[in-house]
């Protein structure tokens, strides 16, 4: 104590805890009492001690009061997890025995399953046997439907000989039920057809005089022809004669264009090829066939001018007189002549057949007669009433 009162003394207590003690416990610190030169005196030094050691024992008294709270709290919780324990222990004894009941349960009904698993195979074997014999009978009943069928094949084709026999035996009746019809229709036909032969032999001896009278006056056009033809040759070769004996052109002498052109022609040197020859209408106007030109002189040549050009005279004889002979043929007046001849015999041909009694229509025959009909003798009569100038 004599140290611990010394006022010059510095230093510190520690109190180690005791034996037991949890290690949560609060460590306490003594003050350090530090003792100066201020002038306190001793009894104040042991006052502030006295207050530190109360303090330090209030401090251990709070400790205390922790730890036995503490203490009653386990305890109190040591109680509660016993408890719970024995729930434990008393809830695994149940489950226990629980799965012993679920164990021998589920062992009776493998064992009734199994029994029934044997039954159901035994029922499945003794389904399969009676398949078996259904599908025995169904193949029996298969094979008698086969022969069934082929059997109403055959019937069936039986069935349509016999009515394929009926329709043509019915068939037969009507044509010849036809057939009857028609040879009494052919036996009118022929009455009707003898008449026509008796009618067309008097016309064909009709027509036999009038081919005759026909026959002869061709013949005399033929040779009246054929004089005039040999008249009209003498004619050309005379009139060739005296293209050669006298000028073919005479101009006009104030026409300087006309003589020119006389100039030409009368010395051209094939005289044959001018069968066309210029008819002088006006100054610088000819004719040239069924042409109208106009003709000009330029630089002492002859210029003809063709619609919207000019040709030199060789020109254009050698393009126009081919053109404008061809057209003078076509009006020939012996090819005229020719023509009407050929029109006539036409003509004759024609009203010999429209003269015939067959074509009459006095005597064609109704549209509900029998010989309605085209009759072959009307074929021969109008083939043999044409006019032989035809040929």
């Amino acid at each position: 104590m004599s140290s611990a009162k010394s006022p010059l003394r510095k230093g510190t207590t520690r109190k180690s805890p005791k034996k037991g003690e949890s290690p949560k416990k609060k460590t306490f610190t003594t003050m350090v009492y530090e003792c100066n030169d201020s002038g306190l005196t001793h009894n104040k030094v042991e006052i502030k001690h006295l207050n530190t050691v109360i303090v330090s024992l209030n401090q251990k008294v709070e400790v205390t009061k922790d730890m036995q709270a503490e203490l009653d709290s386990k305890n109190a919780n040591l109680l509660q997890s016993e408890k719970d324990r024995d729930q434990l222990h008393q809830q695994h004894r149940e489950y226990i025995q629980k799965n012993e009941e679920d164990s021998k349960a589920n062992k009776d009904f493998q064992d009734r399953l199994h029994m029934k698993n044997e039954d159901l195979q035994k029922e499945i074997n003794r389904l399969n046997d009676v398949i078996n014999v259904l599908k025995r009978e169904k193949a029996d009943r298969e094979t008698t439907i086969d022969r069934q069928s082929t059997a109403l094949l055959q019937l069936q084709n039986e069935i349509q000989r016999i009515t394929h026999e009926l329709k043509i035996r019915i068939d037969v009746e009507s044509q010849l039920s036809e057939s009857r019809n028609l040879v009494e229709e052919l036996e009118a036909q022929k009455a009707e057809l003898k008449k026509q032969l008796t009618i067309a032999s008097d016309y064909l001896i009709e027509q036999d005089d009038k081919v005759h009278k026909a026959n002869k006056t061709s013949l005399e056009l033929l040779d009246h022809l054929k004089d005039a033809e040999l008249e009209i040759e003498t004619l050309k070769d005379y009139i060739v004669e005296l293209k050669h004996r006298i000028a073919v052109y005479i101009p006009v002498e104030s026409d300087s264009v006309d003589a020119k052109l006389a100039e030409y022609i009368n010395n051209y040197p094939e005289r044959n090829r001018l069968k066309v020859m210029f008819m002088r209408e006006s100054s610088g106007i000819y004719q040239f066939g069924t042409r109208k030109i106009f003709v000009k002189v330029e630089q002492d040549k002859i210029i003809i001018r063709v619609g919207g050009g000019f040709l030199t005279i060789d020109e254009f004889l050698d393009i126009y007189t081919p053109l404008e002979i061809e057209k003078l043929e076509r009006k020939s007046p012996l090819k005229k002549f020719s023509e009407k001849v050929a029109v006539q015999k036409t003509c004759i041909g024609r009203e010999i057949r429209e003269d015939s009694p067959i074509r009459s229509p006095a005597r064609s025959p109704k549209r509900g007669s029998p010989t309605g009909k085209g009759s072959p003798m009307r074929k021969t009569s109008t083939k043999k009433g044409g006019s032989p100038l035809k040929k």
